[in-house]
């Protein structure tokens, strides 16, 4: 082989060889980078899903965010052992608070106030159109934006470094359910005289802010009477016009479906519909949007059968 052209290929495998170990070392070193960032990153414990959601949108990309309930109910939860574990090694623990996690309030009792954020007990929520008892105060897009802000603050006192940070996403968070939350009330503001039961108290705070009153199955016999009143109707028909054709409201359960609900929706005249308030079906780093989102669009499928009633009858035909 000629002298020139062996030397020719031994600049491109050394020219090769060079580039190779610097994107390899580079991308090496990236990884190296997010992992180190996700270690220093305070650790954040919390409850449910949706919180989880929350805690995400201000921590940023590197959080370190561990969730306690991934399934079952969160009024039953008791921690297991590794729970607990991470309980006692986190930065930040965020909760609803016993109205919503009774079970684990006993474990939370045993930890330091101080690294606990509950939720239930902090203020300037909008409780306006719904149930003042009701807890699950994440199902309006307005609240969720107060959740982060508070989740923010916290983050800053611990990692003053990047403070600015998580406060801007906490901001750029209200700025975006603001607008959610228009959107939200306006795809189910045309509904506010349908006939809404819950088999518990626990969707006054997603269907409120569109004025519709939502009766719940459960709670308090006084609570029980709005509901209850809808049952006596429904023996003849709601709506009092006979009118067996269609689905006069909406009775809503959580997931999943089951013929218990089923057969009290048939028994009201009511359509039926489970929802997913905690999340439990979508995937595991889905956003608090696309959450909302999956509660307006399940909603609207029982909704969607019913007359819009801001609409006149003769033109609903």
């Amino acid at each position: 082989m000629p002298s020139s052209l062996l030397q020719t290929l031994r600049v491109i495998l050394a020219a090769g060889a060079l580039t190779w170990l610097v994107t390899g070392c580079g991308e090496e070193r990236t990884d190296t980078v997010e992992d180190e960032s996700r270690a220093q990153a305070p650790r954040i414990v919390v409850s449910i899903a949706p919180l989880a959601m929350l805690a995400r949108e201000v921590a940023g990309p590197n959080s370190n965010i561990h969730t306690l309930i991934s399934s079952g109910d969160p009024h039953q939860y008791a921690p297991r052992v590794a729970d607990r574990a991470a309980m006692e090694r986190a930065s930040l623990l965020v909760w609803m608070g016993p109205a919503v996690e009774s079970v684990m309030a006993r474990q939370m009792a045993l930890l330091p106030e101080e690294k606990q954020l509950t939720l239930l007990n902090a203020e300037e929520y909008e409780l306006d159109g719904a149930d003042q008892r009701d807890p699950h105060l994440w199902l309006r897009p307005r609240n969720a934006a107060r959740m982060a802000a508070h989740i923010a603050n916290r983050l800053a006192a611990l990692d003053p470094i990047h403070a600015d940070d998580y406060r801007q996403r906490a901001r750029d968070f209200s700025r975006a359910m603001a607008n959610l939350q228009k959107v939200q009330d306006r795809a189910l503001w045309g509904y506010k005289d349908v006939p809404v039961v819950t088999t518990h108290l626990a969707y006054s705070q997603f269907f409120g802010p569109a004025g519709i009153k939502a009766e719940s199955l459960s709670g308090s016999d006084n609570h029980q009477h709005g509901a209850r009143t809808m049952l006596d109707q429904g023996r003849t028909g709601i709506g009092g016009n006979g009118d067996s054709e269609r689905n006069r409201g909406c009775l809503f359960g959580e997931v999943p479906a089951n013929d218990r609900d089923r057969q009290t929706a048939a028994h009201l005249g009511l359509g039926y519909r489970a929802l997913d308030p905690l999340g439990r079906n979508l995937p595991e780093d889905a956003g608090y949007r696309q959450l909302m989102e999956k509660l307006l669009s399940d909603a609207r499928q029982c909704l969607g059968q019913i007359v819009d009633r801001s609409i006149p009858e003769s033109q609903a035909r």
